[in-house]
């Protein structure tokens, strides 16, 4: 037939002069075939497979326009230095400002406060030119949150420590209430959408958490190491306890970095290299955020969320240890205070054993029953050089133990 001469760029539709359309109703017209066809059979044959062709082209300029003119992976790695932290001091002034208000008991819920101090921030940090300008990124507090999100223990050590400040009784959960919210550009917007942004901000609500811990512990070792003189036995289990602590912190935090911030976005760099349209863009960048939130234990999952509160008590002890440290600084030489601050760290350290040892078996039965190399990772970190946990899985000691001390002890001997 005639058409079977024409050439495939005659059947672009945006070709100027095309003659696709009046060929292919000149076809239905003049052709007899023995049985008429279906509308749909005509549709399918004749327009939709050059329609789709089309789109595929379409597809193809687009995904080229993300990539290179409108700098999409340039976009993603700016909200990774945002909600992942991964910008050394983008976000350093204002959580220093922010976690001494917490200490100091001081009120933070001024949205306009709360900006100025970010936008201060910003402009003193030499990654600031990473925003396209200052205002595009935003702090604003959600109103769900507050101190009747504290966790259990907290309140409870609220009694038993004589000196608590009011930043403390904020608990671990005291910067849920931030939310950050970056303005991204258009057409951009389409992949990091609102439902992105909150994803990303429950992934950096939890590294907030971790921040904190890491940041009181650093500052309670300061005050021991000042007051390293004093020569007591109680002194002594101070400094382990510390230990088990900021050794857990650490640990975590690197994890985090590792498999969070390094490992993750080069599965989506591997990923959108790879992906040839737009909906494959969209699907690599969904599933960086579940791997994300996967590995800070924030997906809601039953055997997740048991994790992630295991973790969050641990931090939270982080906060109770600094404030007893806090209390023998400031005015601890009482006999009564000083016995009600080494009650409190027996209780941190017992609470803390019985966390890790709960951690160590949930984490143990989840490799056992499937391939998780995140948690095989994070499990090595925590249980370092089998610390805790022997080879075959059996716990070294029962939780609590002088055992522990003893082995961690031998760091300090002289």
């Amino acid at each position: 037939m005639k058409q079977e001469e024409c050439y495939m760029s005659e059947f672009l539709p945006l070709q100027k002069n095309s003659s696709l359309p009046s060929k292919v109703f000149s076809w239905i017209q003049n052709v007899e075939p023995k049985g008429t066809p279906l509308p749909v059979v005509i549709l399918q044959e004749c327009l939709i497979v050059y329609i789709k062709k089309q789109v595929d082209f379409i597809g193809r300029n687009i995904l080229s326009k993300l990539l290179c003119e409108w700098r999409l992976m340039d976009e993603l790695g700016v909200l990774r230095d945002i909600y992942l932290l991964g910008s050394g001091d983008l976000l350093q002034h204002f959580l220093t400002v922010i976690f001494d208000k917490l200490d100091k008991g001081e009120t933070w819920d001024d949205d306009f406060e709360l900006n100025l101090i970010l936008q201060e921030s910003i402009a003193n940090s030499a990654d600031g030119l990473l925003l396209s300008a200052p205002d595009s990124l935003v702090v604003s507090i959600t109103k769900n949150h507050g101190l009747n999100s504290d966790e259990p223990h907290n309140a409870a050590s609220l009694v038993s420590t004589p000196h608590k400040s009011r930043g403390q009784s904020y608990g671990i959960d005291g910067l849920d209430s931030l939310s950050f919210t970056y303005k991204v550009s258009w057409p951009l917007e389409l992949i990091a959408n609102t439902e992105a942004i909150k994803k990303y901000n429950q992934v950096m609500s939890f590294l907030l958490k971790v921040r904190r811990a890491k940041y009181v512990l650093d500052k309670a070792r300061r005050w021991m190491w000042k007051g390293r003189g004093r020569a007591a036995t109680s002194h002594k289990q101070h400094w382990l306890v510390e230990q088990k602590l900021l050794h857990f912190v650490d640990a975590f935090h690197q994890y985090v970095m590792d498999r969070v911030y390094h490992s993750a976005w080069r599965e989506l760099c591997e990923g959108m290299a790879a992906a040839a349209s737009l909906d494959e863009v969209i699907e690599v960048h969904e599933a960086y955020l579940l791997s994300i939130q996967r590995q800070c234990f924030v997906v809601p999952d039953k055997l997740w969320a048991l994790i992630a509160s295991r973790i969050n008590s641990i931090l939270g002890l982080a906060l109770d240890f600094y404030s007893v440290q806090q209390t023998l600084t400031s005015g601890g030489a009482v006999s009564v205070i000083k016995a009600r601050c080494e009650m409190e760290v027996d209780r941190i350290e017992k609470q803390f054993d019985d966390c890790i040892a709960f951690l160590l078996r949930v984490l143990s039965f989840k490799l056992n029953v499937g391939h998780f190399p995140h948690l095989a990772d994070l499990v090595t970190r925590i249980n370092y050089n089998y610390f805790y946990m022997s080879d075959n899985g059996n716990l070294i000691t029962a939780p609590g133990s002088e055992a522990v001390s003893s082995k961690m002890g031998k760091a300090f001997a002289v």
